[in-house]
């Protein structure tokens, strides 16, 4: 037998008895579940405590009346034995309370990411023109509303022109103008409340209002 099993035996007559204390009696039913040899013996102490209630008052007291010795070496032993036990029972909890804070860190790693990325989903469009105007405009979802990027080539060289979404109630939002260049490119980022799943058309547009580029999406 190991000393675990040896220790949980010792265990058997102060459980019949009803004086085992809750963390112990849990460690002996699960050692029980499958120990036959300490299951054999418990069934025997059941009669226990039936014995001990038939005994006169008088035939307890000269059981439970040791001599100065006996008494001595019996307490000393008790305590060991109670300080040993108090011992295995702290590393089996220490050993658990660990267990259990490995694995909420493995399942925190796996988890956290998950819950703390935002959503950064894109969608990319390409908007063109017989003049041989050339924009790229991705749509990145955002949790507050969509973020627009524009990079465009051959756009018109003068005025101010401006970046127009239209959602899905038919409402036209300016969101971005700049100063045209000389080169006609252009790079630019803006930003809306809308989201992107409403938005139903990006526009540019030239100083007149007039777009000279569009692309129509979530139609």
């Amino acid at each position: 037998m190991t000393d675990s099993h040896g220790d949980l035996r010792l265990l058997l007559g102060v459980y019949v008895l009803g004086g085992i204390d809750e963390g112990e009696r849990l460690l002996l039913e699960q050692h029980l579940a499958a120990c036959a040899d300490c299951r054999a013996e418990l069934a025997g102490l059941r009669s226990l405590p039936a014995a001990l209630a038939g005994l006169t008052e008088d035939e307890a007291m000269a059981l439970a009346a040791p001599g100065p010795e006996q008494v001595q070496e019996a307490a000393r032993s008790l305590m060991a034995e109670l300080a040993r036990r108090r011992r295995r029972l702290r590393r089996r909890m220490a050993a658990l309370v660990a267990g259990v804070a490995a694995a909420c860190l493995v399942i925190g790693a796996a988890v956290g990411p998950v819950l703390l990325s935002p959503r950064q989903e894109t969608e990319n469009y390409t908007m063109t023109a017989s003049s041989g105007l050339q924009v790229e405009l991705d749509l990145v979802h955002k949790a507050w509303g969509t973020e627009l990027a524009v990079d465009g080539t051959r756009l018109p060289e003068e005025g101010v022109l401006s970046l127009w979404l239209t959602d899905r109630t038919g409402m036209d939002w300016q969101v971005a103008t700049w100063q045209a260049t000389p080169t006609g490119k252009v790079r630019l980022v803006a930003a809306t409340a809308t989201m992107p799943e409403d938005i139903t058309c990006v526009e540019i547009r030239n100083w007149r209002d007039t777009p000279v580029a569009a692309v129509y999406m979530h139609g």
